[in-house]
């Protein structure tokens, strides 16, 4: 029996239901043994014995109040638990196969080596790759589950970031000034040659906190009492890629937020060294003098809805609502609407350059608006009626009555003559005593003809293009803006976007910067794997194909601490990962990177 050792880290208090024998051997009882009368050795009744061992020594024997014993391995067994190894950093079982996809696409984008030069820190590169993939993983961009997701997924970074260096990360580390180098690092790297469309719209994101200067009330479509930040991303037409991005004030209009973006697009420009035409697409909340003079004067080309509030829409309507549905106006179309469409020459301001205008009439456009048309008729109809009612046996002078709609006609009688003092004409200060001819109302009849036409014009859609092309080609090019609203989906249904949850300035643009990043790899994967879509969409849907690349994972064996595949790759994780040129042998280097 091995010595017992009689050290204060192995003295412990007696158990319940010790007892001791021979003044000092502490003993238990371990097990209960019924001894029949046919068993016993005397005579009498049976009864329960008891099986005990020896779990140490007392402590001190002279002193009968100690209850005290040096352990011996029998104690240790039965009253003290086994003691486990301390967590490894990360879990036994690990997802490789997004990250593996992520590798191979950031290299093969430069998105990793713009990164790098914009932040000059490995490590911190790695942590806003992790970020943007828990993002894009989780559909989430609540940091406080980042450490549990990391633990279960290979990671770019070394360690595991805990929530707290994640918010010092997003706020002191990715600063304002490094961002905007990546901006134009990026945007550079991608804007091509020749003509490219750029689309650019803007959204707003709902955000609670107090006392951040970017954090205001605005416009918000779901709720204008919720404070927020305006986010503006500009998109590659081609092929749905963000090129760049800016955060502004909630209350600031998109007006004034465009013209930042008209800026950093001048000088961004102006860094790629190489002849490009950028041609800006935009909805109608862009269009101002302002914005339209300063692409002009940074030659950026534009294609702009004007709105149907300006003079030179109504003036364009009133021109070709007449004569614009021709067979020799039709306009050939995908989508099985009636569509015509004619070009004129414009200018959008007082001395600018020449413009065209494409005024298009669509009949699902007019069979959608045609009810908000018939509305404002109506409206102007009651203004009408009782306005005719309470002037009952007024007389009107005709300038009092030329706000009165075209729509109408009204009926009128000879009213009584108004006096009016002028001023004498020639010489001298005399008064001249004038009579006016004023008109009573008894009543309106409808112009028929201007009221069709003004419900026809709930077909029109104009659009202003920089430069000379075809009311065709430019519904076309206008049509395909949806690419920057689709960016914007994502971000809200699937990177956590619908809210900011940050409490300083820095914080947001920091988190900014990981969406971004987040957004070019979703498109990235989304533009990759189109050939996919072509015969199965239900499949390849992005957060598909992410849980897909997720489902590949290695094990860890705990004999030798190397981690392997679990399983072969799928049918549809092979397809998917073939698009980008991958097989499971870069899957396995991958994972071999994790020994």
């Amino acid at each position: 029996m091995p010595r017992i050792s009689r050290t204060d880290d192995n003295l412990f208090a007696f158990p319940k239901g010790a007892f001791l024998r021979n003044e000092k051997y502490v003993y238990v009882n371990v097990s209960n043994n019924y001894v029949s009368s046919s068993r016993r050795v005397t005579s009498g009744k049976g009864y329960t014995g008891h099986d005990s061992v020896c779990i140490g020594v007392l402590q001190n024997p002279k002193d009968k109040n100690n209850k005290m014993l040096y352990a011996n391995n029998k104690y240790k067994e039965l009253f003290t638990e086994q003691e486990l190894p301390d967590p490894p950093l990360f879990a036994d079982s690990i997802s490789v196969g997004f990250n593996g996809w992520m590798a191979k696409v950031m290299e093969s984008s430069g998105l990793s080596a713009d990164l790098n030069e914009a932040f000059k820190d490995e490590e911190h590169v790695r942590l806003v790759l992790d970020l943007a993939s828990y993002m894009i993983s989780r559909e989430s961009a609540v940091m406080q589950h980042f450490p549990a997701w990391a633990r279960e997924h290979m990671l770019f970074s070394e360690d595991v970031s805990s929530d707290t260096t994640i918010g010092r990360f997003i706020r002191d580390t990715l600063s304002v000034s490094k961002i905007k180098l990546f901006r134009e690092l990026w945007f550079k790297r991608n804007i091509g040659d020749g003509r490219v469309y750029l689309c650019y719209d803007s959204t707003n994101v709902n955000c609670q906190a107090r006392g951040v200067m970017i954090v205001q009330k605005g416009h918000a479509k779901d709720d204008a009492t919720l404070p927020q930040v305006n986010t503006d991303y500009v998109v590659r037409q081609s092929d749905g890629l963000p090129l760049t991005y800016l955060h502004s004030p909630g209350s600031v209009t998109d007006i004034a937020q465009a013209q930042e973006m008209i800026e950093f697009i001048r000088e961004a420009k102006k860094l790629t060294g190489i002849d490009v035409v950028i041609c800006l697409i935009c909805d109608r909340g862009y269009i101002s003098e302002k914005n339209v003079k300063d692409m002009d004067n940074s030659g950026i080309t534009y294609l702009l809805m004007l709105r149907s509030n300006f003079t030179l829409y109504k003036n364009l309507a009133d021109q070709v609502i007449d004569t614009i549905k021709t067979y020799r106006n039709e306009i050939s179309c995908d989508d099985n609407d009636e569509k015509y469409g004619v070009t004129v020459e414009c200018t959008l301001y007082e001395g600018g350059p020449v413009c065209y205008a494409h005024i298009i009439w669509s009949n699902e456009r007019y069979r959608n608006e045609r009810g908000n048309a018939k509305e404002t008729i109506a409206r102007e109809r009651r203004k009408l009626e009782n306005f005719i009612q309470s002037s009952k046996k007024k007389s009107l002078e005709e300038k009092e009555l030329e706000w009165v709609p075209k729509y109408f006609i009204l009926k009128t009688e000879p009213g009584t003559p108004k006096e009016e003092i002028q001023k004498k004409r020639g010489r001298g200060t005399g008064t001249i005593t004038v009579k006016k001819p004023t008109v009573r109302l008894v009543g309106y009849e409808d112009n028929e003809e201007a009221i069709n036409r003004e419900i026809m014009k709930a077909g029109l859609m104009i659009l202003i293009s920089r430069e000379e092309m075809t009311a065709e080609t430019a519904l076309h090019e206008y049509g395909k803006r949806d690419c920057v609203e689709k960016v914007f989906q994502a971000l809200k249904s699937h990177m956590g976007m619908d809210k900011i949850g940050v409490t300083t300035e820095e914080a947001m643009h920091g988190k900014g910067l990981i969406w971004f990043v987040a957004s070019i790899l979703h498109a990235l994967l989304f533009t990759g794997t189109s050939e996919l879509r072509i015969s199965d969409k239900k499949h390849y849907t992005v957060p598909a194909m992410v849980d897909q690349l997720e489902a590949i994972k290695a094990d860890k064996d705990l004999r030798t601490g190397n981690y392997k595949r679990r399983y072969k790759v799928t049918r549809t994780q092979s397809r998917i990962l073939s698009q980008f040129g991958m097989n499971e042998k870069d899957i396995d280097d991958r994972i071999g990177q994790l020994d």
